[in-house]
């Protein structure tokens, strides 16, 4: 190996791409924010349509590149599946505020577009669920979402690999923990 090979090795990074899925209003943008600033967010602009984001996040030897997709129905129905077979790994963001018993029409919205990520997921691609804005309620180490979460992951997805996590977008609260898995598992996969 000669010394030009040496140097271009050693300053290359790879490269992953991470779509952002969820309902309009989760997070998602805040989460990709708080990735590439690492400072508290405190407002965004609701995506319309998909942002793909070619800046990146360099964390480690990884260079994320991300792709935001509004979580519209039009959204969801026209770009989500195009973003995921793009993708080497989704974070799933969820509004952690939403319960059953105060807001069912979103709680069912919520579970429907959850539904449909895991059936247009077309092979195994690590899955990072961030169920967002713990700041906003108090922190319970597991939820009714977190079960209903984990019981359609089981049911339908064996084999694939699922982090759900609790956290906020807008402070941080478990985002490192989470991307450093996914990029733990883009890394086994590579």
């Amino acid at each position: 190996m000669n010394l030009i090979d040496t140097i271009f090795r050693r300053n290359k990074n790879k490269l992953a791409k991470i779509v952002t899925l969820g309902t309009s209003g989760a997070g998602k943008t805040t989460l990709i924010r708080y990735l590439e600033t690492g400072t508290t967010v405190s407002e965004v602009d609701m995506t319309l349509g998909m942002d793909i984001r070619n800046k990146g996040i360099s964390i480690g030897k990884w260079k994320l590149s991300t792709i935001d997709v509004g979580g519209q129905d039009l959204y969801k129905n026209a770009l989500w599946g195009l973003a995921v077979t793009q993708a080497d790994a989704i974070i799933y963001v969820i509004d952690g505020t939403i319960k059953r018993d105060k807001n069912l029409k979103a709680f069912e919205k919520s579970k429907l577009s959850f539904e449909y990520m895991l059936n247009i997921l077309n092979n195994n691609k690590p899955v990072l669920v961030l169920i967002n804005k713990q700041d906003l309620i108090p922190l319970k180490p597991y939820t009714v979402t977190e079960a209903m979460l984990e019981y359609q992951i089981n049911k339908r997805q064996r084999g694939r690999d699922f982090l759900i996590i609790p956290g906020s977008a807008k402070f941080g609260t478990g985002v490192f923990e989470g991307i450093n898995w996914l990029i733990e598992k883009i890394n086994q996969l590579s």
